[in-house]
């Protein structure tokens, strides 16, 4: 059975592509930070999300955080780095499932390569 309020939330905030060093290109679901995960595999980055300023209202995701982990419900995964993540507004998780934990590490260095996202750098 689907879970139809995880659904709207999803389409609400949408999904967005990420492209690591090696140009290939990764599609992440955007969640609010707050949202509790069940246990799945994936690759995260943490963001901070806003409007740009321009002629257009367009959505913007700043890089805060790149990870990857078999269990997204586990919380004190990143629990190091949450000071960084609030001094830097961090207010979205963006995922990418994958269950293939060589994959996963793969993308995580080829994201991080391409977006250097500073709560890394601790």
């Amino acid at each position: 059975m689907r879970d139809i309020q995880a659904e709207a939330r999803l389409m609400e905030y949408g999904g967005i592509i990420f492209s690591g060093k090696s140009g290939e290109k990764y599609f992440f679901q955007v969640w609010p930070m707050e949202t509790r995960f069940k246990s799945l595999s994936a690759v995260f980055f943490i963001t901070k999300c806003g409007y740009t300023n321009g002629t257009y209202r367009r959505i913007q995701h700043e890089g805060i955080y790149i990870g990857q982990t078999e269990n997204l419900a586990d919380p004190l995964q990143c629990q190091l780095q949450l000071p960084c993540f609030q001094k830097h507004g961090a207010n979205r998780i963006c995922i990418h499932l994958d269950s293939n934990n060589e994959r996963r590490l793969i993308i995580e260095q080829d994201l991080i390569a391409s977006q250097n996202p500073p709560c890394n750098n601790l």
